[in-house]
């Protein structure tokens, strides 16, 4: 995965790659993945249609059809974890956040 830049917050991760702004969303027990598409002055970013979620250890994508579990969510998982290697410098807690929510950590 080529990641140019990355920005750590206290429950997000923004990444450039292939030149889109893509961010992770971590909730409670939730990450959200989605490209930024846009952005409104009046009313800030505007986020992608289509989404990825992770929830205990399993990937769906949600879209307009709804939303569909990934059969096979290692690559995705191992992004992810790659990405939180990246953070873990940066924002020690929201890598343990992230962690939690994959279920690398117990809760």
């Amino acid at each position: 995965m080529r990641i140019k830049s990355i920005i750590a917050e206290k429950d997000t991760v923004e990444f450039c790659y292939e030149g889109s702004s893509v961010k992770i969303l971590v909730m409670d027990k939730e990450l959200r993945i989605f490209e930024e598409i846009g952005y409104e002055v009046a009313t800030g970013p505007i986020y992608s249609k289509i989404q990825l979620a992770v929830r205990g250890g399993n990937v769906y994508v949600i879209s307009p059809f709804g939303e569909n579990e990934v059969k096979d969510p290692s690559n995705i998982l191992k992004g992810i974890m790659q990405l939180a290697e990246l953070v873990k410098e940066k924002h020690k807690g929201l890598y343990e956040k992230i962690q939690r929510v994959i279920g690398t950590v117990p809760t």
